[in-house]
């Protein structure tokens, strides 16, 4: 019985030895785990959490009244071990508020961190956008002002767009109704009349295209031809200076309007055949400066280009019932509000007194012309006057004059118009010298005057 007991406890102690020696296994491979798990440390804040793996005591099998038996644990007899420095990893075992979690697995060194999936944004709608633009509750004062300013600019750009097309659309349907008038005037020709002397006045007949006119505007007067040039157009005559301004010949609205005959002159005022009353010694015509050089936009050039009013010195102004050639003798630029010694208003001088005024009158248009020229102006000879706005020189003051008078029986009508020279001495409006110092109108250079004035 003695010997049993002393097997069993033999047994019993063996069995103890092989658990202690099962528990400092598990407590090396604990201290290994946290060495590592410390070594790594950062790495393993980025990456996933790897899924524990729990370690557990290992008892024989086929041990079975070891396992059942209680067995009271061996104390350690090395000194404890310090603790580790992970606060993760905690000792497998039981403490009274339940078991501890076992180990987490260390990230092996130099493992690539498994990068976070970044949340897709979901796209603004078209509506959203749109409402961005504009001021919205939460925007900073700096941001609303921004907002403010962008949308101003957005605002003046198309307008400023609308009204830039708007005007070159304006510019492209007149271009089309003149070439439209030109055509149906000019399919009629025109051939003056022999006069009869047999009869004391002259018997006037309505030509051809000027009826063609009539029947779209009663109010033409002539019909009016630079050759060359875009001046090929109808000439109307109101009761006023306003109505074709920004009315055109068909009576729609128009920036370019239409060519007008100062509604003060006379110009074949003809009834029943007859003429009513002489024509005016100054014959006026309007018509604005446009930017496609229509209607009196290619005026321009006769002081532009040097070479402009010899290749154009000839303007054709028929009326209703007779053609009419005039030829160039000056052109020059005027202050339109000119209250000064050198005011030069020749729109409103339309019939002349004497010989005197009418020399007078033709003399300062001499002084001011920009190109000297052999034309000779003599007293009775009928004058035609074209004035259209410049602000070349004057800015929205100046108006630019081409003055012509009718060519005589039997005269070339470019005579004197070739070889002409610049003009050494301008008399320019008072507004001209203000901005320009160092030049002045020579009273004391040579002039030679039309006609008797000394």
């Amino acid at each position: 019985m003695n010997e049993n007991q002393n097997q069993n406890d033999t047994e019993a102690l063996s069995r103890a030895e092989r658990i202690k020696a099962i528990k400092n296994s598990l407590h090396n491979l604990q201290e290994e785990q946290a060495e590592k798990s410390h070594e790594s440390a950062e790495a393993a804040a980025e990456a996933e959490a790897v899924p524990p793996v729990r370690i557990q005591e290992e008892i024989p099998a086929d041990d079975e009244e070891l396992a059942k038996t209680r067995i009271m644990p061996v104390p350690d007899e090395r000194p404890p071990s310090p603790p580790p420095v992970r606060e993760n990893v905690q000792p497998v075992g039981t403490m009274p508020g339940g078991p501890v979690p076992p180990p987490m697995r260390a990230v092996p060194e130099g493992a690539a961190a498994v990068p976070k999936k970044k949340k897709k944004k979901k796209k603004k709608t078209v509506g959203q956008n749109l409402r961005g633009l504009f001021p919205e509750k939460g925007d900073s004062f700096f941001e609303v002002l921004r907002k403010i300013i962008f949308l101003i600019s957005i605002i003046a750009i198309i307008v400023c767009g609308y009204l830039v097309a708007d005007y070159y659309l304006d510019l492209w349907r007149n271009s089309l109704e003149n070439n439209s008038l030109a055509e149906l005037y000019n399919t009629y020709p025109v051939n003056n009349q022999p006069a009869d002397e047999t009869k004391e006045e002259k018997y006037y007949e309505m030509l051809t295209g000027a009826k063609k006119l009539m029947d779209i505007n009663p109010e033409v007067i002539g019909y009016m031809t630079i050759e060359d040039t875009p001046v090929d157009l109808p000439v109307v005559q109101a009761s006023d200076n306003d109505k074709y301004l920004n009315i055109n010949f068909n009576g729609e609205e128009s920036r370019a309007g239409a060519l007008f005959l100062d509604y003060r002159n006379h110009y074949d005022d003809v009834t029943d055949h007859h003429l009513n009353c002489e024509n005016s010694d100054n014959l006026v015509v309007y018509g604005h400066n446009m930017g496609d050089d229509s209607m009196f936009g290619c005026l321009k050039y006769y002081y532009r280009n040097v070479d402009y009013y010899e290749k154009h010195p000839v303007i054709q102004f028929n009326s209703n019932y007779a053609a009419y050639t005039y030829k160039i003798f000056a052109f020059f630029i005027v202050d339109a509000d000119d209250e000064t010694d050198t005011k030069y208003d020749c729109w409103n001088k339309l019939d002349f007194a004497d010989e005197k005024e009418f020399y007078k009158f033709v003399n300062e248009a001499k002084r001011r012309t920009l190109r000297i020229n052999d034309v000779d102006v003599k007293y009775g000879d009928k004058l035609l006057t074209l004035s259209t706005c410049n602000d070349d020189v004057l800015v929205d003051r100046g108006r630019l004059i081409v003055m012509a008078r009718l060519v005589r029986d039997g005269e070339d009508p470019v005579k004197g118009t070739v070889g002409s020279q610049a003009n050494p001495n301008i008399k320019w409006p008072s507004m001209y010298y203000a901005t320009k110092k160092n030049e002045k109108y020579d009273t004391e250079a040579e002039f030679v005057p039309y006609g008797p004035e000394k």
